[in-house]
């Protein structure tokens, strides 16, 4: 195969400067004591860890539910933004004959969604992301039992129209599409804390999906995140299980997971390439393989994850590394990450197998309470190798993508949003053609994705939301003599009603 520009050695130097960094603040960050209590009130939750794979949220707490930045201590939460108007509401108890087994089951509180530094603007989709924090937080409480046990959830009911527009008419007809679909997520997360600090926690997220394409008869349509994690807060933690990674590529508003606006301008089997945003082992592993997570915390405004993926992939054993890196100081916020992975045939003697690798990153700004954005890259390698042990060109790929986005509060709890997004991707195939004026170019597809979007909040959990899009899918065939290049075109809209809590 032909050399091509592999990321592996840059992605260990990552690692080992992920780690270096961390050795000489961790011995410090972590207090004797735990955190005060957290106010008992009920907090919205937002569709992250429950919802699709590109649009990760949770709803956030104001300043006093925050937990404290690493060696400090907070007072007790008083009421977190989320909370509903009224009196606040203690969480139910329920309580074994003996008391010490006692155990506190609630709705998550708004001090379960850490906030170290302003995550965004209220409602906006920075503050419905919670990006490498630990997250549910839930540390001792004093005078209470450690165990506790929150629920938290979402739901979310999509109604989307579609017109799309096809370059090849004679071969594929133009189209108008409506479709309803939704979803809804129950969390439940266990968690023992000690006074120091110290703790274990589990996490399981049913779901119930409403025709959005997916076989709801394996894990995948019925469970999201499933894992295991023990660490000590504000410090450091190892999680196990089926997890996804901490977001670098940041959509915005729009571009919704299994959204018409987030496929772009497809037209049957002519789909364009999806942006690449760091993701080959973002997203939770299905068919086999599992997550071995990291995390550690130095400071209140540095945050780092190594993810390991291991198991099964298209029926190959698969081995994988993710590394990220956060700076946040609230209204600057600099993310940058690396992956790596191999899968390889199961038989003895095996030579097929594929390897990807990426690099990716995104500065972001929060100007609180009015504006936030943002701008992102990222490029990934796929390099495919036949059952023979040659090279399999038409499967080794390179994507690169590049957006950006802006949401703005003109008014109370009313936010407009805008997004852009490029992504251009080929395969290693070229044009053989000796004489040809293409001669040596592989073909190029290009996917252009915009979007705006107006959302209305109430309580900070009940959510209205229109979004309309634009999209065009450009394939320029420069490989085959004549040409088929053609260009397909779509302009959406959809209107969302989502509920956290």
């Amino acid at each position: 195969m032909r050399s091509r520009w592999n990321l592996w050695g840059s992605g260990v130097s990552l690692s080992l400067a992920f780690s270096i960094l961390t050795l000489s603040p961790v011995a410090q960050a972590q207090p004797d004591t735990a955190p005060a209590a957290p106010s008992e009130d009920d907090a919205a939750k937002g569709t992250a860890p429950g919802s699709d794979a590109a649009a990760t949220t949770s709803p956030a707490a104001n300043e006093q539910d925050k937990p404290a930045p690493a060696g400090e201590q907070v007072e007790p939460a008083q009421e977190p933004a989320v909370a509903p108007a009224g009196a606040p509401v203690p969480a139910k108890e329920a309580v074994s004959k003996d008391a010490s087994e006692s155990i506190g089951v609630k709705i998550l509180p708004g001090s379960g969604y850490p906030e170290p530094r302003i995550r965004g603007i209220k409602g906006g989709s920075l503050w419905l992301t919670i990006a490498g924090y630990q997250w549910p937080y839930l540390p001792k409480v004093e005078g209470q039992s450690g165990l506790q046990l929150a629920i938290s959830g979402s739901a979310w009911v999509d109604t989307s129209y579609a017109r799309q527009v096809s370059g090849t008419p004679d071969t594929q007809k133009s189209a108008k599409r409506w479709t309803n679909q939704s979803r809804a997520v129950l969390r439940a997360t266990p968690t023992y804390s000690t006074a120091p600090g110290w703790f274990v926690q589990g996490n399981v997220e049913y779901v119930a999906n409403g025709d959005q394409s997916v076989n709801a008869s394996g894990i995948s349509g019925v469970v999201d995140d499933l894992f295991v994690r023990a660490g000590k807060w504000n410090l450091f933690d190892v999680t196990v299980g089926r997890v996804q990674g901490w977001e670098v590529y940041h959509y915005g508003m729009g571009l919704d997971q299994n959204t018409f606006e987030r496929l772009g301008a497809a037209r049957d089997n002519a789909r364009p390439p999806q942006i690449y945003g760091l993701d080959f082992f973002w997203d939770r592993p299905s068919a086999g393989a599992g997550d071995y997570a990291a995390h550690f915390y130095p400071t209140d405004y540095l945050r780092f994850e190594l993810l390991g993926q291991f198991g099964t992939r298209g029926g190959q054993n698969l081995y994988a590394t993710r590394g990220v890196g956060i700076f946040d100081i609230g209204y600057l916020k600099v993310k940058a990450g690396f992956e790596y992975g191999v899968a390889k045939g199961q038989e003895d003697g095996a030579l097929d197998k594929t390897a990807w690798n990426g690099v990716g990153g995104a500065v972001q700004f929060v100007l609180d309470p009015h504006i936030e954005g943002g701008i992102n890259g990222a490029v990934g390698y796929v390099d495919s190798t036949t059952l023979k042990g040659l090279p399999n060109e038409d499967f080794s790929t390179t994507t690169k993508s590049f957006g950006g986005f802006l949401n703005g509060r003109p008014i109370g709890a009313l936010l407009v949003g805008l997004g852009a997004n490029v992504t251009k991707f080929n395969t290693l195939t070229t044009n053989g053609i000796m004489g040809s004026p293409n001669f040596g170019k592989p073909d190029e597809k290009t996917n252009f994705q915009a979007f705006f979007a107006i959302q209305y909040s109430f309580w900070d959990r009940l959510f209205f939301k229109f979004v309309g899009s634009r999209a065009t899918y450009k394939y320029d065939d420069l490989v085959h003599e004549p040409p088929h290049s053609f260009e397909n075109g779509l302009w959406s809209a959809r209107f969302r009603v989502m509920y956290l809590f």
